[in-house]
Order: structure tokens, then sequence, then C-alpha cells
């Protein structure tokens, strides 16, 4: 199984709005699918080309080579940190990518489905260059917002290109542009819409999203690939002075990371991407139209195998309003891991995260609730008090001893716990899943409570209330443990144990004694949300 999560731009720090949407599920999904024992490579990079990224170079005083360097480098800090569980973080400013770009550039050249068209592109007279939407200025012509880039207005959120500006200058140097005519190289998607007909039709894609993407099919427009330079991006073989547009090569980002895992592994590139495999692309909403129709018609192109699965996952917004960093919206993930467990980030954005396009919402007061009555409630609580309580025992798990009515039911419902969850899980119903675990989690608290072992007198009975307590909080601590890989593990060394696969619940014995027992999460405090909660009003 190879899995993938889109790529994150190299233009800034990670944001939470990602990694709700992309790298969070699919992390869950991968750890979940190596515990049952699918061989599974998990790929990623950073997306490091195009016109931002040459706008925000020059606004940093860095040459974009260095400056999408400086970016990878803390977003795979941010990942590690936040425990995200990549077999390989790549990088599309690469060789691999550089190759792979021309790879399938000449297979789109041999199959007949690129061909070349002049085009009218806004031109600066006194730089000598053609301008990119990002690299022209000014004023919106929907709502008359000042100072808006190219391609959209960030004040009114409408689209629109370059020429559709009123007072357009150059944001280079000021100067009011021109226009210039230049020759670019177009793939005929518009001839793919029987392929991609089939495609979506005959593949277990994304329901919701497959009924919103057959709208585009019946006029899918033909896509300009080039970019004129300067430009940081890959050149186009043969062509002078032009680039691959961004959303031509980023995509093969996904090829070149694998065939870098591959290359560092001695392992060859064709047992990945081919037919036999599941390939999973974990995306957000906003890149549908690149992932459900430009991409797959490279891949047919090139010769790949496509993609079996595109889990799709909408916006995030934060307080009931767009995440945004003149509103004090715009959450860091490195600021949220400065001062909260990772697992309590995981918990919470796999809370609010179902398996559908519908935007999710951040609040801090919400975040506590759950973290505190439920993270530490439900689960951490029961875990503590049942390990605790054995320490005061013994600290050895005994081994199951006379059953009531109610030990048998408690055992035979945790018998079948995993199955159910696992059942979600297969599905990528990661929400759905957590809250099947939250659920059972509630009800081995309440068996242990009406147990209630501090009152038993007969050894036999309290062995088997303690054995089946404990064989609980190890099959709770498995099942989380693609959510919270840090906690888990902490649970796993405290029982003493190291479990290997999802079925290691069945063969779970009497025996082991408990290691340095201790709560696995604190509280989050009021204060704590109401600074989080100040910082908001006064960055926005």
């Amino acid at each position: 199984m190879l899995i993938t999560a889109a790529l994150p731009y190299a233009n800034g720090d990670l944001h939470l709005g990602g990694i709700r949407s992309t790298y969070l599920p699919a992390d869950v999904f991968a750890r979940y699918c190596r515990l049952q024992g699918r061989p599974v490579l998990y790929v990623c990079a950073s997306d490091e080309h195009g016109t931002p990224i040459e706008v925000n170079a020059a606004k940093e005083k860095m040459k974009p080579d260095a400056f999408v360097k400086k970016y990878h480098d803390r977003q795979e800090k941010d990942f590690q940190k936040l425990g995200m569980s990549f077999d390989v973080f790549h990088r599309t400013h690469s060789e691999e990518n550089h190759v792979l770009a021309k790879r399938f550039y000449d297979a789109a050249q041999e199959k007949g489905v690129l061909f070349t068209k002049a085009v009218e592109q806004t031109y600066c007279p006194k730089d000598e260059r053609f301008l990119p939407d990002r690299f022209v200025k000014g004023t919106c012509p929907f709502c008359a917002a000042a100072d808006q880039y190219g391609d959209g207005c960030e004040k009114c959120g409408k689209v629109y290109s370059p020429a559709d500006l009123k007072e357009p200058h150059c944001a280079l140097c000021k100067t009011v542009p021109t226009k210039k005519t230049t020759e670019h190289v177009f793939f005929k998607l518009s001839a793919c819409g029987p392929f991609l007909y089939r495609y979506l039709s005959e593949t277990n894609l994304q329901s919701d999203v497959v009924a919103y993407v057959r709208n585009w099919l019946s006029g899918l427009k033909d896509w300009d690939i080039t970019r004129d330079g300067p430009y940081f991006g890959i050149p186009i073989p043969g062509r002078k002075d032009q680039f691959f547009y961004v959303w031509f090569d980023a995509p093969i980002g996904y090829v070149a990371a694998t065939q870098a895992w591959c290359t560092a592994n001695q392992k060859d590139l064709a047992d990945w991407w081919n037919s036999k495999n599941e390939i999973v692309h974990f995306i957000g909403k906003d890149i549908v139209y690149h992932h459900y129709l430009f991409w797959p018609a490279m891949l047919d192109t090139a010769g790949f195998a496509l993609p079996t699965r595109i889990p799709t996952r909408g916006y995030l917004n934060v307080e009931g309003e767009k995440m945004s960093k003149s509103r004090g919206t715009f959450i860091l993930v490195k600021d949220v891991l400065a001062r909260f467990h990772p697992d309590s980030l995981r918990y919470y954005l796999c809370t609010i995260t179902p398996n559908t396009t519908v935007d999710g919402n951040f609040a801090w007061a919400d975040f506590q609730a759950k973290v505190n009555s439920e993270l530490i409630g439900a689960y951490g609580n029961f875990v503590y008090r049942c390990l605790s309580f054995i320490v005061k025992k013994g600290g050895t798990i005994p081994p199951l001893g006379m059953k009531t009515e109610l030990d048998a039911a408690f055992e035979k419902e945790l018998s079948t716990f995993s199955d159910v969850v696992a059942k979600d899980l297969d599905q990528i119903g990661v929400k759905e899943a957590l809250e099947k675990i939250m659920a059972f989690a509630a009800k081995s608290n309440k068996y242990f409570n009406d147990r209630a072992p501090w009152k038993l007198t007969d050894q036999s009975e309290l062995d088997t209330v303690l054995h089946l307590s404990a064989k609980a909080v190890f099959a709770l601590a498995l099942a989380l443990s693609p959510y919270l890989p840090f906690s888990s593990g902490d649970v796993f060394a405290q029982l003493g144990v190291k479990p290997k696969s999802w079925a290691d619940l069945s063969p779970f014995k009497a025996g082991p004694t408990l290691q340095d027992v201790k709560p696995l999460f604190a509280r989050i405090e009021d204060e704590a949300v109401a600074e989080e909660v100040g910082k908001m009003k006064k960055s926005g």
C-alpha cells in the first residue's frame, strides 16, 4: 500500500488546516495499516516551485533554493514533533523530480497530448520579463480593494486573471505592464474525458467528491503547463527559458519521493507504483480539480498506476471564522506544540475530522473540553486508576480467575472491540473509529467502577477484574496508537509489553510487571486557554 499526503508548500510554517485535512488522517491510516501487517510506504515532500516562492524569497532577501530548504527543514521538524511517520519526506526541488518531470513530459509528447499555442502574457518592459500572476498587483475588479495580486483578491475572495486587474503594476518595480505574445505548451486535457469518466466511475473514490467533479467533465479545458522565465522551477526540455508550471511537477513529487526512498533502500520504483498495489492520496478539498482530473490524466499518459482512493477533507475554520493572519485565526503547529502535548492536538483534530469534505472548526474552549473530559476523563483516568491499583496489589497482572456474568459480558465485548474499530479504519473513517474507541473507554471505566475491585475479598474474583481491566487498557492503547503514538508508547512501557500488530490483543496474557505507572496527560487549565484566545485577539 502506497500512501501519500498532499505536498506542503515550502512558503512558510505548517498551520493546523493542513494537519487536519491531510497529514493527520494519512498518518493514522498508515500507522493502522502497518499494525495490520500490510506492507506500507508513506511518502510526502515539500512543494518548492512557483511564483509565490520567488516573491517571498525576495521579501526575505534569500535565493529561492535557500528559501525552500529553510522551510523544508522547519516543516520536517514540525512533522516530527507531531509524530508523523513518513517513510520519506522529500523535496520537489530534487534530482528525482527533475528526471521524472522529463519522463512524464516525454511520454505526453509521444502520446500526442501536448500542443503549442500562442498566448498573450503580461510583460514588464522595465524588468524585461513576463510577469506571472503573483508579480502583478493592482485594484480588484470586483470589490475595488487595492494592492491585490493578479490571481485573486484576498479581501473578497474572487478569482481572476492579471488582465482583469484595474490599475495594474509590476510588483517588482511598479511599472505599468504591457502585453506580449509567447508560445506555451498545453496538455490536451479535453481529450481525456472518456478516460476520466471511466476512472471516476470504476474506482473506489470518495462519492461526494466524485459527484462534484463529474460536473467538470463536459467542459474540460486544455491545461497550460508552461511558465516563462525567469521562474523558479524545472526547465522544459528543448524550450529556451521556459519552465513547467508548478502544478505539473508538484504531483510528480509523489513519485519522486517514492523513487528517493527506493534508491536509499535498494528497491524498485515499479514495485510500488503498479496496478497491483493500493495507492491512496490524502488531500484537502482545495486541490480536488488537480488530483481527480489533471493528475490521473498525467499518470495514465505516462504509464503509471492510478490512485485507488483519494480521501478528501474540508477546510479548518478557527473560532467559527476562516483562517486568517489578519484576524489572528491562523494557528501554526509549532505554536500549539510549544505549549500542549502533541497527542492532545492529534486527538482533538481527529474528533473534528469526519470522512467527508465538510469543514471543521477549531475552538480553544472545545479543545480544552474534549481533552479534559474525553482524552483524560474517559481514557487517561481509566488507564491510571487501573494500573495504579494493580501496583497497590503487587504490580503484576494476574491470570483470569472466577468470572461473573458482568465479567463474561465485558470479556465478550473486549474480544470484538478491535474488529469493530477496524471496520471504520479500513474505510478511512478516522473520526468514526475514534468515537467507537472512546465509547469503549467509557464502558471500561463503567466496568471498573461497577466491579469495584477495592471492595472485593475473593482473590479469584479480584484477579479476573484486574486481568480484564489491564487487557482493556492494552486494547485501548493499541487501538489508539495510530492516533496517539506518544502516549500509547507510554502505556506499553508501563505495561511492560511491545505490541507488533493489530492482532496482539488475542494472546494477551498474565504476568507483566508494571513499570513506573503515572498519569498520561496534564489537564488544560482555563488560564492557558484564555491566554491563547488573548493572543488571537491581539494579533487580529
